[in-house]
């Protein structure tokens, strides 16, 4: 696991168990907001404390002027608190820190989200049909990875905005809407499409296709990751319902969406955040690998 990914991963494990109960039905709106101010604290606990042990703040004092009139993070988020206009700043000194255009420091990314905490609990809140607080600060962290260093003192607003049209897309009508498939839809499409059928991703014939403009005749790859997915059911290393996901989005990303986008609106469909779906996603994947020499053995 590169660096990179560990530290973006780092803001959904510290919020873990807390942000995740905001979505429970039944919640008030009060108790939702306690939630993501007790996520937020615990990610800004973190970071802090991670800064404190390494030293990485005064390192970054005698590269980064823009950060000098602050002694440490935990004395900056209180200005930011204040409304010291000198945070302003901060964030975009830290912003050229945390950029991969710039110094790529993947703590200062982190640094950025907590620094950013009241506007991220208002996206969050904004949101809360669509994300947990959690997806909100590791979108901000990705926003500040791929950010130009010349943001300036417009670096927060513009960190707050992205973020906020990245995961409000889905929301928005911008991604278009993957139709439920499963595993025996998709080989009901696969066999379709060998005999001159088409179908569309949930295993209905399209009559409205022209058959003579259907996909060319040649072996389709999913053949045999539903042979797979179909061993794997069959002799209990993951659940029909983890196929489902599984198949779900992989039909997604078929038909052009990106990878993120499609375990979004994935997750939007059955009600959860995106990281959930990344995370289970992940888990019946790692399943997967670890038995396919099983499996090799099982079709040699």
């Amino acid at each position: 696991m590169s660096a990179s990914t560990h530290s973006a991963r780092n803001v959904t494990n510290v919020t873990n168990g807390t942000a995740s109960q905001t979505a429970t039905p039944g919640l008030s709106w009060s108790h939702g907001e306690h939630q993501r101010r007790k996520a937020q604290s615990a990610l800004a606990g973190s970071v802090i404390s991670s800064l404190t042990r390494s030293g990485k703040w005064a390192q970054w004092l005698e590269i980064e002027p823009r950060l000098s009139g602050f002694s440490s993070l935990e004395e900056a988020r209180e200005g930011w608190r204040r409304r010291d206009a000198r945070c302003y700043e901060v964030v975009a000194g830290l912003t050229v820190l945390g950029s991969r255009r710039g110094s790529d420091d993947d703590d200062a990314a982190l640094a950025v989200a907590v620094l950013l905490e009241d506007g991220v609990n208002r996206v969050a809140m904004a949101l809360t049909d669509v994300c947990e607080i959690d997806d909100v600060n590791a979108t901000v962290w990705e926003e500040v990875k791929g950010a130009e260093p010349q943001l300036g003192c417009h670096a927060a607003r513009y960190l707050r905005q992205r973020s906020r049209q990245r995961l409000s897309r889905p929301a928005a009508g911008m991604v278009s809407r993957v139709a439920a498939t499963s595993l025996e839809a998709r080989i009901q499409t696969n066999n379709a499409l060998s005999a001159g059928v088409h179908t569309d991703g949930a295993g209905r014939q399209d009559q409205d296709r022209d058959l003579v403009m259907a996909v060319p005749e040649v072996e389709d790859p999913v053949e045999d990751l539903a042979d797979l997915l179909t061993w794997a059911r069959e002799v209990g290393v993951i659940a029909s319902e983890e196929i489902d996901l599984l198949v779900e989005l992989l039909a997604a990303e078929n038909d052009g969406m990106a990878r993120e986008d499609a375990q979004r609106v994935v997750g939007e469909r059955r009600g959860v955040a995106m990281r959930t779906i990344r995370r289970r996603r992940d888990r019946t994947a790692a399943r997967l690998r670890d038995a396919a020499p099983k499996y090799l053995a099982a079709i040699a």
